[in-house]
């Protein structure tokens, strides 16, 4: 069901057409039926040349341009509404740079009131307004001439808007997102919330996330045009009851979504555009940011010439691909909209890397294109910061390695400057195999599942013993190395009462080479035993009676306490021997 927006100057007639064309009066309040001005969102829908349409009423007086502005977030269709006998006034202009920076590329211009006008003025009236929105996304549109109270024109009215409807395809298979515009609570139902389907599908029992909060609800029961349904989809009006959610986790400008397909941020980038009649967004002053229904104090920061970073006091849900709008404060005017394009950019912000991510997410079609413009900029991200920060997007031309997506630029960046460190290290210890996997992975930054990926994926590094070297790399001993170990190792055995590790006399890179090929063994960090000493005492341990002690393994064996006890402790490890209270017994005597 494709939705229609209206848009347009306070008391053109907006809500009158509206309830010409569904025979719904959309004006709920009875402030606003008192005074004959739409102040909030109205609502109603109708059966136009077979296609059934949701109608959103929004209002036109400049008092109320936030609610417009939550009123036109998700409409398929715009009805830009001018009277003829007023012309273009100064709302018109306004609400036409709004649907301008949303890029609204379908609708109707609809000039009202003709009754009151006679040929030549709705001719007139017709020129100037194709004259208006001339270089806007507006100006394809066609305007039709009609009268809500004779109904001349309705018919072409619906005839146009039929046409449209044919062509109008709601995203329905994308995860659930909708923007609250509307909460309450009815007894026995409890809270309900009310919005447009902007996409996907949600059925009763469902898991639903809100935000700002994180909070996890389930759909109680849901109503589409006043009748309970079983399911609701994008291009739909909702009304949806939840449990395990109170009235005060919820609001307008709140947003439910599939779980992990949406989050809330303080700080985001969008790619700006200036409205029709600002050179440039000002840099500095006092703004308001609108989001979906989400309207937040905010200030901003410019990047590039068409990059701002914008700052707000309070989380709003986002998405990278939204459409927001900047309204100036101090002037109460629309002074300018964008693109999200990062819902969570790093502290220092690089105006290189913001020209490439802008590039890249001004054509980005969906969250998964979205989600791969993101692992572009940031080299590598989680799959669940991508799906959170795009709306469920997954990269389709990334490397997926475990949890993370890896960009081609950044794996190729990544694995040059892995060579390099590789490199220094094996000058610096020539006689280690190599550097360690977390050392390497930390002074890169990555996670050392990327490393492990990158390391398999490079034929010049291979992984040995929880360390990477080059494959050409060799850390076998020199001859005097081997000279000096040779002469340590005949001390060693002479007695099993051993130094420390720290005072056995050889240098110590030659000790880490001689323990890592098997010629000493280590016990624990500062107990080492030579392969021939270690097989002798495997060998001659089974000499002693069955639950011997410490004490009489340390008398077989010529050793102090501070040797036998790690020692033994080793054996019951390795399953040469097995502990049985204060004794041990050997194993397969």
């Amino acid at each position: 069901m494709p939705i229609i927006g209206t848009a347009g100057h306070v008391d053109h007639g907006k809500s009158t057409l509206v309830q010409a064309l569904t025979g719904r009066d959309p004006d709920r309040w009875a402030e606003e039926k008192a005074r004959g001005l739409t102040i909030d969102l109205g609502f109603a829908w109708a059966d136009i040349g077979g296609t059934e349409f949701g109608f959103v009423d929004v209002p036109g007086h400049e008092r109320f341009i936030k609610n417009m502005l939550a009123g036109v977030v998700s409409v398929d269709c715009a009805l830009l509404v001018v009277a003829a006998d007023s012309g273009w006034m100064p709302q018109t202009e306004e609400h036409v740079r709004v649907l301008d920076l949303l890029n609204a590329s379908t609708g109707v211009i609809v000039l009202t009131r003709t009754d009151l006008v006679d040929a030549d003025t709705v001719e007139l009236a017709t020129l100037e307004i194709i004259e208006e929105v001339a270089g806007t996304s507006l100006a394809d549109w066609k305007v039709v001439p009609v009268s809500a109270l004779t109904g001349a024109g309705l018919d072409d009215l619906r005839s146009v808007l039929g046409d449209i409807g044919s062509r109008i395809d709601p995203n329905t298979t994308g995860p659930f997102r909708m923007w609250v515009d509307r909460t309450f609570t009815i007894h026995g139902a409890g809270v309900v919330v009310t919005g447009t389907v902007q996409r996907g599908t949600l059925a009763v029992d469902d898991d639903v996330q809100i935000e700002p909060g994180n909070v996890t609800a389930r759909v109680r029961g849901l109503h589409r045009h006043e009748e309970a349904t079983g399911v609701v989809q994008a291009g739909q009006r909702a009304a949806i009851s939840l449990t395990g959610v109170g009235i005060n986790d919820i609001e307008r400008g709140s947003l439910l979504s599939s779980q992990g397909t949406s989050l809330s941020t303080r700080r985001l980038i969008i790619e700006t555009r200036a409205a029709r009649g600002f050179d440039d967004i000002p840099a500095r002053g006092a703004f308001h940011l609108h989001t979906g229904t989400a309207d937040r104090p905010a200030t901003v920061r410019r990047v590039t010439d068409t990059a701002m970073v914008v700052i707000l006091d309070k989380a709003v849900p986002a998405s990278v691909g939204d459409r927001v709008i900047i309204r100036e404060s101090g002037r109460q005017a629309v002074v300018g909209g964008g693109l999200v394009i990062d819902t969570s950019p790093q502290p220092r912000v690089l105006p290189d890397s913001v020209q490439i991510l802008a590039a890249a997410m001004t054509v980005a079609s969906n969250p998964s294109q979205a989600a791969d413009a993101l692992v572009m900029s940031r080299g590598c991200e989680t799959l669940e910061v991508l799906a959170s920060s795009t709306g469920g997007g997954r990269p389709e031309s990334a490397t997926i390695v475990g949890v993370t997506a890896v960009s081609e630029a950044f794996a190729a960046t990544m694995t040059s400057a892995a060579a390099d460190l590789v490199e220094q290290y094996h000058t610096d210890h020539p006689r280690r195999p190599g550097i360690p996997n977390s050392e390497l992975a930390s002074k890169l930054g990555i996670d050392r599942v990327v490393l492990a990926h990158l390391v398999t994926e490079d034929r010049h590094l291979s992984g040995v013993e929880g360390s990477v070297q080059h494959t050409s790399f060799s850390h076998a001993l020199s001859d005097e190395d081997e000279a000096a170990w040779e002469s340590t190792k005949m001390q060693l055995e002479e007695s099993f009462d051993v130094p420390r590790s720290g005072q056995i006399p050889l240098d110590q890179e030659v000790l880490h080479s001689v323990i890592r090929r098997g010629d000493l063994v280590r016990i624990n960090e500062d107990l080492v035993f030579t392969s021939g000493q270690i097989d002798e005492i495997t060998a001659r341990v089974a000499e002693l009676r069955d639950g011997f002690t410490v004490s009489e393994f340390k008398d077989h064996f010529l050793m102090a306490r501070r040797q036998s006890v790690p020692l033994l402790e080793w054996l019951d490890k390795t399953g040469v021997t097995h502990r049985k209270g204060d004794g041990r017994v050997v194993r397969n005597r």
